[in-house]
């Protein structure tokens, strides 16, 4: 993480989805301070205790990995740098690289049994995709080969905010260029190409 860093209370919205990925990262119950007060959930168990989530975290505009700085939407001079891809494992066990845009970055420390632990995580945007196979690989030089140009065609807007907008930042896995592409004949439709810089950096 590079300074200079601001202390700030997450958005209801962003602070939801924080809870969310802590469920989903560890086999405990995570709440939000609200839902812990308004439902009496103290327990004379430790072990069944909720842990409770805060929502103030300290907040990044940039971080560097490796020599490569990574911007964000928070820090205009750097927004260059802020376009990066992270691979996804779907329903169907296989692995996608999806583009997104670092909206900002941040550190939160929660309390876990065994103590408390920092986490430094990226809230992202994802990018749409383009259904259409033929679309989104339209750069290609062979029908049937999508390996043959690393360029994809993507929706120039983002997904609903969702759990997976927030990332472990050792989770990104390299940088793109975003470029608008018109293609159509009678109907032209405009895209966002993405042109993967190839240095990754997924640890």
């Amino acid at each position: 993480m590079i300074t200079p860093k601001k202390q700030v209370s997450l958005p209801d919205t962003i602070y939801e989805l924080l809870i969310k990925y802590y469920n989903d990262t560890y086999n405990r119950d995570f709440v939000s301070i609200a839902e812990f007060v308004s439902n009496n959930l103290t327990s004379s168990n430790s072990e069944n205790q909720p842990i409770v989530v805060s929502p103030n975290v300290s907040q990044f505009g940039r971080i560097q990995i490796a020599t490569e700085i990574f911007g964000s939407a928070l820090a205009p001079r750097y927004q260059r740098s802020s376009y990066v891809t992270s691979k996804f494992i779907q329903d169907d066990e296989s692995v996608n690289i999806f583009p997104g845009q670092v909206q900002f970055y941040f550190e939160h420390t929660v309390p876990l049994p065994t103590g408390v632990k920092t986490h430094r995580l990226a809230f992202i945007k994802w990018y749409m995709w383009v259904p259409r196979e033929k679309t989104r690989f339209h750069c290609r030089i062979d029908n049937q080969d999508d390996k043959s140009c690393n360029i994809e065609l993507w929706k120039d807007y983002f997904h609903e905010l969702s759990r997976d907008c927030i990332i472990p930042i050792h989770n990104i896995y390299s940088r793109f260029l975003p470029c608008k592409f018109t293609i159509g004949n009678r109907k032209l439709i405009t895209y966002m190409a993405v042109i993967p810089i190839n240095r990754q950096f997924h640890l």
